[in-house]
């Protein structure tokens, strides 16, 4: 789903960069992935997906695409950059999940917005920036969409690259609080009437704090494949929806691996 989002963001950007004239650079490829997480953040269950995944790398004069998002390049000699993110919510099957007994099923959910970058420091191995993002959130039930929300996550972020021609190694760390609307967390953590018991009371969730977010993702190009490794942790133990029936725990993980084999492109 954000794969074919960003396959579609890179039709444009090529059809804006041929109709300037200016080179395209890129790099197409395919593989595999897992995915290893609790349900949403506040299970106690976890749930693994493995799928194919596809390696897609464009840079233009103006836009640059990759795995992160999309990056512009509008603002020429400030500290400031304005990119596009992405993120994804897994589906839940309620007639799996124990808290969820009984409820309506959970949509996968897809998340995109801007995000506003300062530049605080920069050299040609490491960077430290902060990050400003404001995502919003939508789910799909087969082909239809439906707003369920938004969310931010401000951060302090650090990158680190051990560079070599032919195997770089990426590292990126941040760090920051997360926030929601009400329509968000009510997609996750809210009761409705029709489906509360004695065990699992009505509910109506709230916006705010939803806790703090750490992010770890390290990655590396090596003779003609890319690898990659990407680990979230989210403790909520100060989240506004905290008291919710359907929080079990404080403590949420999600954890990717994947390797794809680069068969084309001029990159």
């Amino acid at each position: 789903m954000v794969a074919a989002m960003k396959y579609t963001v890179c039709l444009v950007i090529f059809i804006i960069a041929d109709t300037s004239s200016a080179e395209v650079l890129w790099k197409l490829g395919a593989g595999i992935g897992n995915i290893t997480a609790n349900s949403y953040p506040g299970s106690d269950q976890t749930q693994s997906i493995t799928s194919p995944i596809p390696y897609l790398k464009v840079k233009t004069k103006w836009f640059d695409l990759d795995r992160e998002g999309l990056h512009t390049n509008w603002f020429e000699n400030t500290n400031f950059r304005l990119d596009f993110s992405f993120d994804l919510g897994l589906p839940v099957k309620s007639s799996e999940s124990t808290l969820r007994a009984g409820m309506r099923d959970l949509d996968p959910v897809a998340q995109f917005g801007p995000l506003l970058i300062y530049q605080i420091d920069d050299d040609q191995r490491q960077k430290w920036q902060i990050h400003l993002p404001l995502t919003y959130a939508y789910s799909f039930d087969d082909v239809d969409a439906s707003p369920a929300g938004r969310v931010s996550n401000p951060r302090i972020y650090f990158n680190y690259l051990y560079a070599t021609k032919t195997q770089p190694l990426d590292i990126s760390l941040s760090l920051g609080p997360v926030y929601g609307s009400a329509k968000y967390h009510d997609f996750y953590y809210s009761v409705e009437p029709a489906f509360s018991s004695p065990s699992r009371p009505e509910y109506l969730a709230r916006q705010g704090h939803a806790g703090y977010r750490f992010n770890v993702s390290v990655t590396r190009l090596m003779n003609g494949y890319w690898l990659g490794v990407y680990l979230r942790y989210q403790n909520l133990t100060d989240a506004v929806f905290v008291d919710s029936p359907l929080v079990k725990q404080k403590d949420y993980w999600f954890i990717a691996v994947g390797a794809s084999w680069l068969f084309a492109g001029n990159l």
